[in-house]
């Protein structure tokens, strides 16, 4: 299934959830921003439920920034693949900087995007996690990691594309995993949309505005 764009995506996507019959004052849409809000907006007007994102931000291997090792948000323990690090053979020295350097351009975006992160808001909703595609599944694992710790009730993953065993290593950290196509053929995220522009911080502030 290749998609026209984010927003079609995200068509899909609410239709699938729209069966679940959630309750929308029970329910928070959590983009991982930038490019799951475009999706995650979509599913938030069709269900009628509040938006919000959670920043988290890809910790990138040395000489190959793109390569996820493992993921933080800007606070609390980073989420990390060990076995990744170790065939890498990633130094200590190097992950305690990259948390730090990822952890501050987290706050910074936090900030700039005017987010507040009120954990009585998460507590015992069921909570949507989307975000556009995933590569390695370290971001929505982290996610996930985060809001467990806010005591949500239930945890969903709805997301376009990935590969089969990120989708089947996610499973334990979610209740339901939504994925309308799981490739064995996954290569990138853009594969899977024929629009995949990028999106800028500037367009996910202003949708948050417009759902607040």
């Amino acid at each position: 299934m290749v998609f026209a764009d984010r927003h079609e995506a995200g068509e899909i996507l609410a239709r699938k959830l729209a069966k679940s019959n959630l309750d929308p004052s029970k329910t928070l849409i959590i983009a991982i921003p930038r490019g799951g809000i475009l999706v995650a907006e979509e599913i938030a007007t069709s269900l009628n439920a509040p938006l919000t994102v959670l920043v988290v931000k890809k910790l990138g291997a040395p000489a190959n920034p793109e390569l996820a090792i493992g993921a933080t948000a800007s606070f609390g323990k980073p989420v990390l693949d060990r076995w990744l690090m170790r065939d890498l053979d990633v130094s200590q020295e190097y992950i305690k900087k990259e948390v730090a350097t990822k952890k501050k351009e987290a706050k910074a975006r936090e900030k700039f995007l005017n987010i507040e992160i009120q954990i009585e808001k998460f507590k015992g909703k069921t909570a949507i996690v989307v975000d556009d595609g995933l590569a390695t599944g370290q971001t929505a694992k982290m996610a996930a990691k985060v809001l467990k710790q806010f005591k949500v009730s239930k945890l969903i993953l709805a997301v376009p594309c990935a590969a089969p065993s990120v989708i089947n290593g996610l499973k334990k950290d979610y209740d339901e995993v939504i994925c309308l196509e799981v490739s064995s053929e996954f290569m990138a995220v853009g594969q899977f949309y024929r629009d995949f522009s990028p999106v800028e911080d500037e367009e996910v502030k202003k949708i948050l505005n417009s759902k607040n």
